[in-house]
Protein backbone atom coordinates (compact mmCIF):
# COMPACT_ATOMS: atom_id res chain seq x y z
CA UNK A 1 0.00 0.00 0.00
CA UNK A 2 1.24 3.50 -0.89
CA UNK A 3 0.11 6.06 1.72
CA UNK A 4 -0.05 9.76 0.82
CA UNK A 5 -1.19 12.71 2.93
CA UNK A 6 -4.19 14.61 1.57
CA UNK A 7 -5.06 17.64 3.68
CA UNK A 8 -6.34 16.00 6.90
CA UNK A 9 -6.61 12.50 5.40
CA UNK A 10 -4.27 9.71 4.43
CA UNK A 11 -4.80 8.69 0.84
CA UNK A 12 -4.03 4.98 0.70
CA UNK A 13 -3.56 3.71 -2.82
CA UNK A 14 -3.98 0.00 -3.37
CA UNK A 15 -0.83 -1.00 -5.25
CA UNK A 16 -1.57 -4.72 -5.00
CA UNK A 17 -1.64 -6.01 -8.56
CA UNK A 18 -3.34 -9.31 -7.72
CA UNK A 19 -6.60 -10.07 -9.46
CA UNK A 20 -8.77 -12.95 -10.57
CA UNK A 21 -7.03 -15.59 -12.66
CA UNK A 22 -6.83 -15.08 -16.46
CA UNK A 23 -9.17 -18.05 -16.88
CA UNK A 24 -11.85 -16.42 -14.70
CA UNK A 25 -11.35 -13.07 -16.44
CA UNK A 26 -11.92 -14.76 -19.78
CA UNK A 27 -14.87 -16.83 -18.51
CA UNK A 28 -16.77 -13.75 -17.30
CA UNK A 29 -15.34 -11.16 -19.70
CA UNK A 30 -13.78 -9.11 -16.90
CA UNK A 31 -11.59 -6.10 -17.54
CA UNK A 32 -8.35 -5.90 -15.49
CA UNK A 33 -9.87 -3.10 -13.39
CA UNK A 34 -13.04 -5.03 -12.52
CA UNK A 35 -10.96 -8.14 -11.79
CA UNK A 36 -8.87 -6.13 -9.33
CA UNK A 37 -11.93 -4.57 -7.69
CA UNK A 38 -13.44 -8.02 -7.20
CA UNK A 39 -10.20 -9.22 -5.60
CA UNK A 40 -10.31 -6.22 -3.25
CA UNK A 41 -13.74 -7.52 -2.17
CA UNK A 42 -12.35 -11.06 -1.75
CA UNK A 43 -14.40 -12.32 -4.70
CA UNK A 44 -11.84 -14.45 -6.54
CA UNK A 45 -13.07 -17.97 -7.38
CA UNK A 46 -15.26 -18.84 -10.34
CA UNK A 47 -18.13 -19.73 -7.99
CA UNK A 48 -17.79 -16.44 -6.08
CA UNK A 49 -17.65 -14.34 -9.25
CA UNK A 50 -20.67 -16.14 -10.69
CA UNK A 51 -22.67 -15.62 -7.49
CA UNK A 52 -21.60 -11.96 -7.36
CA UNK A 53 -22.81 -11.14 -10.88
CA UNK A 54 -25.49 -13.73 -11.59
CA UNK A 55 -26.72 -14.89 -8.20
CA UNK A 56 -30.51 -14.89 -7.84
CA UNK A 57 -33.16 -16.28 -5.56
CA UNK A 58 -32.58 -19.84 -6.76
CA UNK A 59 -28.93 -19.57 -5.73
CA UNK A 60 -29.50 -18.61 -2.09
CA UNK A 61 -28.14 -21.07 0.48
CA UNK A 62 -30.50 -23.52 2.12
CA UNK A 63 -32.03 -21.96 5.26
CA UNK A 64 -31.55 -25.24 7.12
CA UNK A 65 -27.79 -24.68 7.07
CA UNK A 66 -28.49 -22.25 9.90
CA UNK A 67 -28.17 -23.90 13.29
CA UNK A 68 -31.57 -24.23 14.97
CA UNK A 69 -33.59 -23.69 11.80
CA UNK A 70 -35.12 -27.19 11.77
CA UNK A 71 -36.56 -26.72 15.25
CA UNK A 72 -37.65 -23.16 14.43
CA UNK A 73 -39.62 -24.21 11.34
CA UNK A 74 -41.21 -27.17 13.15
CA UNK A 75 -42.28 -24.89 15.97
CA UNK A 76 -43.60 -22.08 13.78
CA UNK A 77 -45.46 -24.42 11.42
CA UNK A 78 -47.19 -26.24 14.26
CA UNK A 79 -48.23 -23.00 15.98
CA UNK A 80 -49.63 -21.57 12.75
CA UNK A 81 -51.58 -24.69 11.83
CA UNK A 82 -52.94 -24.97 15.38
CA UNK A 83 -54.02 -21.32 15.21
CA UNK A 84 -52.16 -20.53 18.42
CA UNK A 85 -51.77 -16.96 19.58
CA UNK A 86 -48.34 -15.77 18.45
CA UNK A 87 -46.41 -12.62 19.38
CA UNK A 88 -43.88 -11.22 16.89
CA UNK A 89 -41.47 -9.12 18.95
CA UNK A 90 -39.27 -6.68 17.02
CA UNK A 91 -37.09 -3.62 17.39
CA UNK A 92 -37.70 0.09 16.84
CA UNK A 93 -35.19 0.67 14.01
CA UNK A 94 -35.75 0.07 10.29
CA UNK A 95 -34.25 -3.41 10.46
CA UNK A 96 -36.68 -4.28 13.25
CA UNK A 97 -39.69 -2.66 11.55
CA UNK A 98 -39.07 -4.41 8.24
CA UNK A 99 -38.50 -7.74 10.03
CA UNK A 100 -41.89 -7.58 11.74
CA UNK A 101 -43.60 -6.29 8.58
CA UNK A 102 -42.05 -9.08 6.49
CA UNK A 103 -43.42 -11.78 8.79
CA UNK A 104 -46.87 -10.23 9.18
CA UNK A 105 -47.31 -9.53 5.45
CA UNK A 106 -46.05 -12.98 4.44
CA UNK A 107 -48.34 -14.73 6.95
CA UNK A 108 -51.47 -12.66 6.28
CA UNK A 109 -53.45 -15.63 5.00
CA UNK A 110 -52.80 -17.38 8.34
CA UNK A 111 -53.52 -14.39 10.56
CA UNK A 112 -57.09 -14.36 11.83
CA UNK A 113 -56.20 -11.99 14.63
CA UNK A 114 -54.10 -14.56 16.45
CA UNK A 115 -50.75 -13.10 15.33
CA UNK A 116 -49.90 -9.86 17.12
CA UNK A 117 -46.75 -7.76 17.32
CA UNK A 118 -44.84 -5.65 19.80
CA UNK A 119 -42.22 -2.96 19.24
CA UNK A 120 -40.49 -1.45 22.29
CA UNK A 121 -40.37 2.33 22.46
CA UNK A 122 -36.83 3.64 22.25
CA UNK A 123 -37.42 6.44 24.77
CA UNK A 124 -39.55 4.69 27.38
CA UNK A 125 -38.15 1.16 27.21
CA UNK A 126 -35.03 0.89 25.10
CA UNK A 127 -33.75 -2.00 23.04
CA UNK A 128 -34.59 -5.65 23.60
CA UNK A 129 -37.16 -7.82 25.33
CA UNK A 130 -39.08 -6.34 28.26
CA UNK A 131 -40.89 -8.26 30.98
CA UNK A 132 -43.87 -5.91 31.04
CA UNK A 133 -44.59 -6.52 27.36
CA UNK A 134 -44.03 -10.25 27.69
CA UNK A 135 -46.36 -10.39 30.69
CA UNK A 136 -49.11 -8.80 28.61
CA UNK A 137 -48.52 -11.38 25.89
CA UNK A 138 -48.75 -14.20 28.42
CA UNK A 139 -51.96 -12.78 29.86
CA UNK A 140 -53.36 -12.42 26.32
CA UNK A 141 -52.81 -16.14 25.85
CA UNK A 142 -49.81 -16.20 23.52
CA UNK A 143 -48.17 -19.61 23.46
CA UNK A 144 -45.32 -18.66 21.09
CA UNK A 145 -43.07 -15.60 21.05
CA UNK A 146 -41.01 -15.04 17.89
CA UNK A 147 -38.27 -12.44 18.17
CA UNK A 148 -36.78 -10.67 15.18
CA UNK A 149 -33.66 -8.49 15.30
CA UNK A 150 -33.41 -8.87 19.08
CA UNK A 151 -33.23 -11.26 22.01
CA UNK A 152 -29.76 -12.81 21.85
CA UNK A 153 -28.83 -11.41 25.29
CA UNK A 154 -32.31 -11.66 26.89
CA UNK A 155 -31.53 -14.50 29.31
CA UNK A 156 -33.81 -13.49 32.19
CA UNK A 157 -36.72 -12.70 29.86
CA UNK A 158 -36.31 -16.09 28.18
CA UNK A 159 -36.38 -17.75 31.61
CA UNK A 160 -39.60 -15.90 32.42
CA UNK A 161 -41.31 -17.23 29.28
CA UNK A 162 -40.11 -20.75 30.07
CA UNK A 163 -41.58 -20.49 33.57
CA UNK A 164 -44.92 -19.47 32.05
CA UNK A 165 -44.88 -22.34 29.57
CA UNK A 166 -44.56 -20.03 26.55
CA UNK A 167 -42.35 -21.25 23.70
CA UNK A 168 -39.60 -18.87 22.51
CA UNK A 169 -38.43 -18.86 18.89
CA UNK A 170 -35.51 -16.45 18.98
CA UNK A 171 -34.04 -14.99 15.79
CA UNK A 172 -31.34 -12.34 15.91
CA UNK A 173 -28.14 -11.27 14.20
CA UNK A 174 -26.42 -9.32 16.97
CA UNK A 175 -23.28 -10.51 18.71
CA UNK A 176 -24.03 -13.26 21.26
CA UNK A 177 -22.84 -12.82 24.82
CA UNK A 178 -21.06 -15.44 26.91
CA UNK A 179 -24.42 -16.90 28.01
CA UNK A 180 -27.20 -17.72 25.56
CA UNK A 181 -30.91 -17.46 26.39
CA UNK A 182 -32.87 -20.65 26.92
CA UNK A 183 -35.19 -20.98 23.93
CA UNK A 184 -37.17 -23.67 22.14
CA UNK A 185 -35.25 -22.57 19.06
CA UNK A 186 -32.46 -20.04 18.58
CA UNK A 187 -31.39 -18.90 15.10
CA UNK A 188 -28.47 -16.51 14.74
CA UNK A 189 -26.04 -16.75 11.81
CA UNK A 190 -23.20 -15.77 14.15
CA UNK A 191 -23.79 -19.07 15.96
CA UNK A 192 -23.65 -21.06 12.71
CA UNK A 193 -19.98 -21.55 11.77
CA UNK A 194 -20.89 -23.58 8.68
CA UNK A 195 -23.25 -20.96 7.24
CA UNK A 196 -21.57 -19.28 4.23
CA UNK A 197 -22.95 -15.77 4.82
CA UNK A 198 -23.05 -14.95 8.56
CA UNK A 199 -23.46 -11.17 8.11
CA UNK A 200 -27.23 -11.15 7.57
CA UNK A 201 -29.29 -8.28 8.95
CA UNK A 202 -32.16 -9.00 11.32
CA UNK A 203 -34.59 -8.89 8.40
CA UNK A 204 -32.30 -11.29 6.54
CA UNK A 205 -32.62 -13.82 9.37
CA UNK A 206 -36.40 -13.32 9.38
CA UNK A 207 -36.34 -13.96 5.63
CA UNK A 208 -34.44 -17.22 6.14
CA UNK A 209 -37.00 -18.31 8.75
CA UNK A 210 -39.83 -17.70 6.29
CA UNK A 211 -37.86 -19.31 3.49
CA UNK A 212 -37.52 -22.42 5.64
CA UNK A 213 -41.21 -22.27 6.55
CA UNK A 214 -42.11 -22.08 2.85
CA UNK A 215 -40.50 -25.47 2.27
CA UNK A 216 -43.22 -26.93 4.52
CA UNK A 217 -45.96 -24.51 3.49
CA UNK A 218 -45.28 -23.85 -0.23
CA UNK A 219 -48.13 -21.36 -0.57
CA UNK A 220 -45.97 -18.88 1.38
CA UNK A 221 -43.28 -18.74 -1.31
CA UNK A 222 -45.09 -16.18 -3.48
CA UNK A 223 -46.09 -14.07 -0.48
CA UNK A 224 -42.49 -14.03 0.76
CA UNK A 225 -40.99 -12.86 -2.52
CA UNK A 226 -43.71 -10.24 -2.96
CA UNK A 227 -42.20 -8.58 0.11
CA UNK A 228 -38.53 -8.83 -0.83
CA UNK A 229 -38.44 -5.01 -1.04
CA UNK A 230 -38.76 -4.94 2.76
CA UNK A 231 -35.69 -7.17 3.03
CA UNK A 232 -33.66 -4.77 0.89
CA UNK A 233 -34.84 -1.79 2.93
CA UNK A 234 -33.89 -3.31 6.28
CA UNK A 235 -30.60 -4.76 5.05
CA UNK A 236 -29.39 -1.44 3.62
CA UNK A 237 -30.56 0.52 6.66
CA UNK A 238 -28.67 -1.76 9.06
CA UNK A 239 -25.39 -1.21 7.17
CA UNK A 240 -24.39 -4.86 6.88
CA UNK A 241 -21.96 -5.90 4.11
CA UNK A 242 -23.62 -5.93 0.68
CA UNK A 243 -21.78 -9.04 -0.42
CA UNK A 244 -22.81 -12.67 -0.76
CA UNK A 245 -26.39 -13.39 0.21
CA UNK A 246 -27.05 -9.80 1.30
CA UNK A 247 -26.11 -8.62 -2.20
CA UNK A 248 -28.66 -10.94 -3.81
CA UNK A 249 -31.40 -9.97 -1.36
CA UNK A 250 -30.76 -6.26 -1.94
CA UNK A 251 -30.52 -6.59 -5.73
CA UNK A 252 -33.81 -8.47 -5.88
CA UNK A 253 -35.41 -6.08 -3.40
CA UNK A 254 -34.35 -2.92 -5.23
CA UNK A 255 -35.78 -4.30 -8.48
CA UNK A 256 -39.07 -5.01 -6.72
CA UNK A 257 -39.11 -1.63 -4.98
CA UNK A 258 -39.48 0.34 -8.22
CA UNK A 259 -42.89 -1.22 -8.93
CA UNK A 260 -43.81 -2.30 -5.41
CA UNK A 261 -47.38 -3.19 -4.61
CA UNK A 262 -46.91 -2.12 -0.99
CA UNK A 263 -49.07 1.03 -0.55
CA UNK A 264 -46.93 2.24 2.34
CA UNK A 265 -43.69 2.02 0.41
CA UNK A 266 -45.34 3.67 -2.60
CA UNK A 267 -46.49 6.55 -0.40
CA UNK A 268 -43.02 6.89 1.11
CA UNK A 269 -41.37 6.96 -2.32
CA UNK A 270 -43.94 9.46 -3.57
CA UNK A 271 -43.11 11.67 -0.58
CA UNK A 272 -39.42 11.60 -1.53
CA UNK A 273 -39.85 11.91 -5.31
CA UNK A 274 -38.67 8.37 -6.01
CA UNK A 275 -41.91 6.70 -7.09
CA UNK A 276 -41.55 4.90 -10.42
CA UNK A 277 -37.81 5.54 -10.61
CA UNK A 278 -34.96 3.07 -10.47
CA UNK A 279 -33.96 2.97 -6.81
CA UNK A 280 -30.32 2.74 -5.77
CA UNK A 281 -29.01 1.67 -2.39
CA UNK A 282 -27.90 5.18 -1.40
CA UNK A 283 -31.44 6.49 -1.94
CA UNK A 284 -32.77 3.89 0.47
CA UNK A 285 -30.09 4.83 3.01
CA UNK A 286 -30.52 8.62 2.75
CA UNK A 287 -34.14 9.11 1.70
CA UNK A 288 -36.34 6.22 2.81
CA UNK A 289 -34.70 4.80 5.93
CA UNK A 290 -34.39 8.09 7.87
CA UNK A 291 -38.11 8.78 7.49
CA UNK A 292 -39.02 5.33 8.77
CA UNK A 293 -36.55 5.73 11.61
CA UNK A 294 -37.88 9.14 12.64
CA UNK A 295 -40.96 7.78 14.42
CA UNK A 296 -38.91 5.40 16.54
CA UNK A 297 -36.41 8.13 17.39
CA UNK A 298 -39.00 10.65 18.52
CA UNK A 299 -41.96 8.58 19.68
CA UNK A 300 -43.73 5.40 18.64
CA UNK A 301 -42.07 3.09 16.07
CA UNK A 302 -45.48 1.54 15.42
CA UNK A 303 -46.22 4.52 13.15
CA UNK A 304 -43.56 3.29 10.73
CA UNK A 305 -44.79 -0.28 10.97
CA UNK A 306 -48.33 0.93 10.31
CA UNK A 307 -47.09 2.44 7.06
CA UNK A 308 -45.41 -0.81 5.98
CA UNK A 309 -48.55 -2.84 6.77
CA UNK A 310 -51.09 -0.40 5.31
CA UNK A 311 -53.33 -1.69 2.52
CA UNK A 312 -55.17 1.56 1.73
CA UNK A 313 -53.28 4.12 -0.44
CA UNK A 314 -55.05 7.15 1.06
CA UNK A 315 -54.29 6.11 4.61
CA UNK A 316 -50.73 5.27 3.59
CA UNK A 317 -50.28 8.77 2.15
CA UNK A 318 -51.40 10.35 5.43
CA UNK A 319 -48.99 8.21 7.45
CA UNK A 320 -46.15 9.07 5.05
CA UNK A 321 -46.92 12.77 5.50
CA UNK A 322 -46.80 12.31 9.26
CA UNK A 323 -43.41 10.60 8.99
CA UNK A 324 -42.15 13.50 6.87
CA UNK A 325 -43.07 15.96 9.61
CA UNK A 326 -41.45 13.77 12.25
CA UNK A 327 -38.28 13.51 10.17
CA UNK A 328 -38.00 17.29 9.90
CA UNK A 329 -38.39 17.58 13.65
CA UNK A 330 -35.76 14.88 14.09
CA UNK A 331 -33.35 16.87 11.93
CA UNK A 332 -33.82 19.98 14.08
CA UNK A 333 -33.30 18.09 17.34
CA UNK A 334 -30.26 16.34 15.89
CA UNK A 335 -28.60 19.61 14.88
CA UNK A 336 -29.13 21.04 18.37
CA UNK A 337 -27.57 18.01 20.08
CA UNK A 338 -24.67 18.04 17.63
CA UNK A 339 -24.03 21.72 18.33
CA UNK A 340 -23.96 21.11 22.09
CA UNK A 341 -21.70 18.05 21.82
CA UNK A 342 -19.24 19.87 19.57
CA UNK A 343 -19.29 22.75 22.05
CA UNK A 344 -18.16 20.35 24.79
CA UNK A 345 -15.32 19.07 22.62
CA UNK A 346 -14.26 22.62 21.75
CA UNK A 347 -13.34 23.19 25.40
CA UNK A 348 -10.99 20.19 25.39
CA UNK A 349 -7.36 20.66 24.38
CA UNK A 350 -6.91 16.99 23.47
CA UNK A 351 -9.87 14.91 22.33
CA UNK A 352 -7.90 11.75 23.04
CA UNK A 353 -8.31 8.41 21.32
CA UNK A 354 -12.05 8.11 21.99
CA UNK A 355 -15.00 10.36 22.75
CA UNK A 356 -17.41 9.77 25.64
CA UNK A 357 -19.95 12.54 26.24
CA UNK A 358 -23.11 12.70 28.36
CA UNK A 359 -25.84 15.31 28.57
CA UNK A 360 -29.53 16.05 28.90
CA UNK A 361 -30.09 15.13 25.28
CA UNK A 362 -32.95 13.61 23.35
CA UNK A 363 -32.14 9.87 23.37
CA UNK A 364 -33.71 9.37 19.98
CA UNK A 365 -30.98 11.17 18.04
CA UNK A 366 -27.81 10.37 19.96
CA UNK A 367 -27.03 7.45 17.63
CA UNK A 368 -26.99 9.72 14.58
CA UNK A 369 -24.98 12.38 16.40
CA UNK A 370 -22.51 9.75 17.61
CA UNK A 371 -22.07 8.67 13.97
CA UNK A 372 -21.43 12.23 12.86
CA UNK A 373 -18.91 12.85 15.63
CA UNK A 374 -17.13 9.56 14.93
CA UNK A 375 -16.87 10.53 11.27
CA UNK A 376 -15.74 14.11 11.91
CA UNK A 377 -13.18 13.39 14.64
CA UNK A 378 -12.40 9.84 13.50
CA UNK A 379 -12.66 8.43 16.99
CA UNK A 380 -14.82 5.73 18.62
CA UNK A 381 -17.67 7.75 20.09
CA UNK A 382 -20.13 7.07 22.89
CA UNK A 383 -22.94 9.57 23.41
CA UNK A 384 -25.16 9.20 26.47
CA UNK A 385 -28.52 10.73 27.29
CA UNK A 386 -29.02 11.23 31.03
CA UNK A 387 -32.51 10.71 32.39
CA UNK A 388 -32.74 10.97 36.19
CA UNK A 389 -30.38 8.31 37.58
CA UNK A 390 -29.81 6.40 34.32
CA UNK A 391 -27.94 7.13 31.11
CA UNK A 392 -28.73 5.42 27.83
CA UNK A 393 -26.17 5.69 25.10
CA UNK A 394 -25.27 4.90 21.52
CA UNK A 395 -21.76 4.10 20.37
CA UNK A 396 -20.17 4.22 16.93
CA UNK A 397 -16.70 3.14 15.90
CA UNK A 398 -13.97 3.32 13.28
CA UNK A 399 -12.15 0.50 11.45
CA UNK A 400 -9.93 -1.53 13.74
CA UNK A 401 -11.82 -0.90 16.98
CA UNK A 402 -14.43 -3.58 17.73
CA UNK A 403 -17.08 -1.81 19.80
CA UNK A 404 -18.81 -4.87 21.19
CA UNK A 405 -15.50 -6.37 22.34
CA UNK A 406 -14.52 -3.03 23.89
CA UNK A 407 -17.80 -2.85 25.79
CA UNK A 408 -17.24 -6.39 27.04
CA UNK A 409 -14.11 -5.05 28.74
CA UNK A 410 -16.27 -2.40 30.45
CA UNK A 411 -19.17 -4.71 31.28
CA UNK A 412 -18.77 -4.40 35.06
CA UNK A 413 -19.79 -0.72 34.81
CA UNK A 414 -22.76 -1.26 32.49
CA UNK A 415 -26.32 -2.33 33.21
CA UNK A 416 -26.82 -3.56 29.65
CA UNK A 417 -25.00 -3.41 26.33
CA UNK A 418 -25.22 -4.99 22.90
CA UNK A 419 -24.45 -4.46 19.26
CA UNK A 420 -21.83 -5.02 16.57
CA UNK A 421 -18.27 -4.12 15.63
CA UNK A 422 -19.20 -0.61 14.52
CA UNK A 423 -22.42 0.21 16.41
CA UNK A 424 -23.70 -0.56 19.88
CA UNK A 425 -26.07 0.55 22.62
CA UNK A 426 -25.36 0.87 26.34
CA UNK A 427 -27.15 1.62 29.58
CA UNK A 428 -25.26 2.79 32.65
CA UNK A 429 -26.19 4.23 36.03
CA UNK A 430 -25.44 7.94 36.31
CA UNK A 431 -23.28 7.29 39.37
CA UNK A 432 -21.02 5.00 37.32
CA UNK A 433 -20.60 7.23 34.27
CA UNK A 434 -17.15 8.45 35.29
CA UNK A 435 -15.92 4.90 35.91
CA UNK A 436 -17.32 3.71 32.59
CA UNK A 437 -15.70 6.60 30.74
CA UNK A 438 -12.30 5.87 32.31
CA UNK A 439 -12.59 2.18 31.45
CA UNK A 440 -13.65 2.82 27.85
CA UNK A 441 -10.91 5.40 27.26
CA UNK A 442 -8.36 2.98 28.74
CA UNK A 443 -9.41 0.31 26.22
CA UNK A 444 -9.13 2.85 23.40
CA UNK A 445 -5.65 3.90 24.57
CA UNK A 446 -4.57 0.27 24.61
CA UNK A 447 -6.09 -0.82 21.30
CA UNK A 448 -5.71 2.23 19.05
CA UNK A 449 -2.52 3.55 17.48
CA UNK A 450 -2.11 7.10 16.18
CA UNK A 451 -2.05 5.74 12.63
CA UNK A 452 -5.47 4.13 13.18
CA UNK A 453 -6.83 7.56 14.19
CA UNK A 454 -5.98 9.19 10.87
CA UNK A 455 -8.90 9.21 8.40
CA UNK A 456 -7.97 7.10 5.43
CA UNK A 457 -9.27 7.35 1.89
CA UNK A 458 -9.07 3.96 0.21
CA UNK A 459 -8.13 4.47 -3.44
CA UNK A 460 -8.65 1.24 -5.35
CA UNK A 461 -6.82 2.07 -8.58
CA UNK A 462 -4.91 4.87 -10.31
CA UNK A 463 -5.89 5.49 -13.94
CA UNK A 464 -5.30 8.13 -16.58
CA UNK A 465 -8.09 10.68 -16.41
CA UNK A 466 -8.79 10.22 -20.13
CA UNK A 467 -9.63 6.57 -19.41
CA UNK A 468 -12.86 7.73 -17.75
CA UNK A 469 -15.46 6.79 -20.37
CA UNK A 470 -19.03 5.56 -20.54
CA UNK A 471 -17.65 2.03 -20.97
CA UNK A 472 -15.69 2.41 -17.73
CA UNK A 473 -18.79 3.71 -15.96
CA UNK A 474 -20.90 0.81 -17.22
CA UNK A 475 -18.25 -1.64 -16.03
CA UNK A 476 -18.21 -0.07 -12.57
CA UNK A 477 -22.00 -0.14 -12.35
CA UNK A 478 -21.85 -3.94 -12.65
CA UNK A 479 -20.60 -3.90 -9.05
CA UNK A 480 -23.75 -2.18 -7.74
CA UNK A 481 -25.59 -2.16 -5.38
CA UNK A 482 -22.95 -0.34 -3.37
CA UNK A 483 -22.79 -0.14 0.39
CA UNK A 484 -20.91 -1.53 3.36
CA UNK A 485 -18.38 -4.15 2.26
CA UNK A 486 -18.87 -3.18 -1.38
CA UNK A 487 -18.17 0.56 -1.53
CA UNK A 488 -18.49 2.57 -4.69
CA UNK A 489 -14.94 2.37 -6.08
CA UNK A 490 -12.72 5.38 -5.49
CA UNK A 491 -10.30 5.87 -8.37
CA UNK A 492 -7.50 8.39 -8.75
CA UNK A 493 -5.78 10.23 -11.57
CA UNK A 494 -2.50 12.09 -11.33
CA UNK A 495 -1.62 15.48 -12.81
CA UNK A 496 -5.15 16.54 -13.64
CA UNK A 497 -5.69 20.08 -14.87
CA UNK A 498 -8.25 22.29 -13.09
CA UNK A 499 -9.78 24.50 -15.78
CA UNK A 500 -12.33 26.24 -13.56
CA UNK A 501 -14.05 25.98 -10.19
CA UNK A 502 -16.75 27.73 -8.19
CA UNK A 503 -18.96 27.22 -5.17
CA UNK A 504 -22.54 26.08 -5.78
CA UNK A 505 -25.61 25.42 -3.67
CA UNK A 506 -26.82 27.20 -0.56
CA UNK A 507 -23.98 29.24 0.95
CA UNK A 508 -21.68 27.81 -1.76
CA UNK A 509 -21.56 24.61 0.28
CA UNK A 510 -20.47 22.44 -2.65
CA UNK A 511 -17.59 22.76 -5.11
CA UNK A 512 -18.07 22.48 -8.86
CA UNK A 513 -15.03 22.00 -11.09
CA UNK A 514 -14.03 21.47 -14.71
CA UNK A 515 -11.10 19.06 -14.80
CA UNK A 516 -9.20 16.90 -17.26
CA UNK A 517 -6.26 17.11 -19.64
CA UNK A 518 -5.59 17.81 -23.30
CA UNK A 519 -7.56 14.71 -24.32
CA UNK A 520 -10.68 14.86 -22.15
CA UNK A 521 -12.62 17.23 -19.88
CA UNK A 522 -15.18 16.41 -17.20
CA UNK A 523 -17.47 18.11 -14.78
CA UNK A 524 -16.73 17.29 -11.15
CA UNK A 525 -18.72 17.99 -8.01
CA UNK A 526 -17.37 18.01 -4.48
CA UNK A 527 -20.25 17.69 -2.03
CA UNK A 528 -19.57 19.73 1.13
CA UNK A 529 -16.19 20.78 -0.32
CA UNK A 530 -17.14 24.40 -0.91
CA UNK A 531 -14.62 25.58 1.68
CA UNK A 532 -11.78 24.28 -0.53
CA UNK A 533 -12.44 26.95 -3.15
CA UNK A 534 -10.26 29.50 -1.35
CA UNK A 535 -7.39 27.01 -1.13
CA UNK A 536 -7.45 26.35 -4.89
CA UNK A 537 -6.45 29.92 -5.75
CA UNK A 538 -3.57 29.74 -8.24
CA UNK A 539 -3.54 25.93 -8.38
CA UNK A 540 -3.72 24.48 -11.90
CA UNK A 541 -2.74 20.84 -11.42
CA UNK A 542 -3.86 18.27 -8.87
CA UNK A 543 -3.93 14.58 -8.15
CA UNK A 544 -7.63 13.73 -7.97
CA UNK A 545 -9.53 10.99 -6.10
CA UNK A 546 -13.10 10.44 -7.28
CA UNK A 547 -16.11 8.25 -7.97
CA UNK A 548 -17.34 7.96 -11.56
CA UNK A 549 -21.06 8.67 -11.91
CA UNK A 550 -23.59 9.91 -14.44
CA UNK A 551 -25.21 13.32 -14.09
CA UNK A 552 -28.97 12.79 -13.70
CA UNK A 553 -29.78 15.95 -15.66
CA UNK A 554 -27.70 15.58 -18.82
CA UNK A 555 -26.64 11.90 -18.67
CA UNK A 556 -23.00 12.94 -19.02
CA UNK A 557 -20.13 11.52 -17.01
CA UNK A 558 -19.59 13.31 -13.72
CA UNK A 559 -16.74 12.85 -11.28
CA UNK A 560 -17.65 13.03 -7.60
CA UNK A 561 -14.67 14.52 -5.79
CA UNK A 562 -13.40 12.58 -2.79
CA UNK A 563 -10.12 14.42 -2.28
CA UNK A 564 -7.37 16.22 -4.15
CA UNK A 565 -3.67 16.99 -3.78
CA UNK A 566 -2.09 20.03 -5.42
CA UNK A 567 0.80 19.17 -7.73
CA UNK A 568 3.54 21.78 -7.57
CA UNK A 569 4.82 21.38 -11.10
CA UNK A 570 3.96 19.36 -14.17
CA UNK A 571 6.85 18.54 -16.43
Amino acid sequence: MEVRKIFSKSWRINTDSSQCSPEIMEEFGLSPLIAKLLTNRKVTTSEEVKFFFKGGKKDLPCPFLLKGMDQAVDLFEASLKNKEKILIYGDYDVDGLTSVALILRTLRRYNTGNIIYYLPKRLAEGYGLHLQALTKAVNYGCTLVVTVDCGITACSEADYLAEKGVKLLLTDHHEPGEQLPTAASLVNPKLSPDYPYPQLAGVGVAFKLLQGLATRMPELEVDLWENIDLVALGTIADVVPLLGENRVLVKEGLKALKNTGNPGLRALMSQTGLLGKKIESWQVAYNLAPRLNACGRLGDPAVGLRLLLETNPDRARKVAELLEKMNRRRQNVEEQVLKEAEGMLATTDDVGKAIVLAGDWHPGVIGIVASRLAEKFYRPTVLLSIREEMAKGSARSIPGFHLFRALEKCASYLNTYGGHEFAAGVEVEKARLVDFKKAFLAVADLWLTNEMLTPCLEVEEVIEVAEVTKDLLNNLLQLAPFGAGNPEPILASRKVNIFSYNGVGKNAKHLKLKVGNEFARYEAIGFNYGSLAAQLEGIEWVDLAFNVTENDWNNQIQLVLKDLQPVAEVG
